[in-house]
């Protein structure tokens, strides 16, 4: 996991690809406010709410790699 700053200025973490293909292959999601494995996710999973910090920032690994957020 790495942090980054937003266009907006606010920090936030980007997964790597080892841990995209991990959070594929057992179905989770990653909060980028916060960092957080969301476990279970749906296929589909956008701007749903995680349980650990509350913000609408969990995302699927293919949503991530969609969206270039992963290193």
């Amino acid at each position: 996991m790495k942090k980054y700053t937003t266009k907006a200025g606010r920090e936030q973490f980007m997964p790597s690809m080892e841990e995209l293909e991990t959070m594929d292959s057992e179905g989770y999601g990653f909060c980028l406010a916060c960092g957080n494995d969301c476990q279970p996710a749906e296929p589909d999973a956008r701007k749903y709410v995680c349980d650990a910090c509350g913000e609408e920032k969990v995302y699927v690994a293919s949503e991530l790699i969609l969206m270039g957020l992963f290193y």
